[in-house]
């Protein structure tokens, strides 16, 4: 454990990350409003902004922005196998 830094976080740098998800947040309540008829773009809309919070919470408030490389290549691993999974079950379920 010699080798880890201390890194503190800004409060400037947190406002930021938690002001980012609160727009994201409206914006998915605005996307949900607006394309109402839409559903299947509402819930594609959905899905990229909750990701886009999901990175934001991984990357500030779980500190993988100050860990090594290698858990940020597992996470990114992790997620493109999430991805395609549920690719391929989507695409099982139209063709049945």
């Amino acid at each position: 454990m010699k080798d880890e830094k201390q890194h503190i976080v800004s409060f400037k740098e947190h406002l930021g990350t938690y002001l980012g998800l609160l727009l994201l947040t409206a914006l998915t309540v605005v996307v949900s409003v607006i394309n109402a008829d839409l559903k299947m773009i509402t819930i594609f809309t959905a899905l990229i902004i909750a990701t886009t919070k999901a990175i934001l919470v991984a990357y500030y408030f779980m500190h993988l922005k100050f860990d090594h490389k290698i858990y940020r290549i597992m996470v990114w691993i992790v997620m493109g196998l999430f991805t395609s999974f549920t690719l391929l079950t989507v695409l099982d379920y139209i063709t049945r």
